[in-house]
């Protein structure tokens, strides 16, 4: 499922329903950092990408 059909999903619930989603989603610490990191990757998903060592070249690695 991608994010916008669970977006979508999420949306059509009734307000109470969604608040008790959204409220279990951000409760559990490991489960907030994965949705924190999906959202991140998702929204950088058309950025190109970098040779591995082009970045470890900026970090000075």
């Amino acid at each position: 499922m991608s994010a916008a059909e669970v977006i979508a999903e999420i949306k059509a619930l009734s307000s109470e329903e969604r608040d008790r989603v959204i409220e279990f989603l951000v409760s559990d610490q490991e489960l907030r950092k994965d949705l924190q990191d999906s959202l991140l990757l998702e929204a950088r998903r058309e950025e190109p990408g970098r040779p591995l060592e082009d970045v470890l070249r900026d970090l000075n690695l």
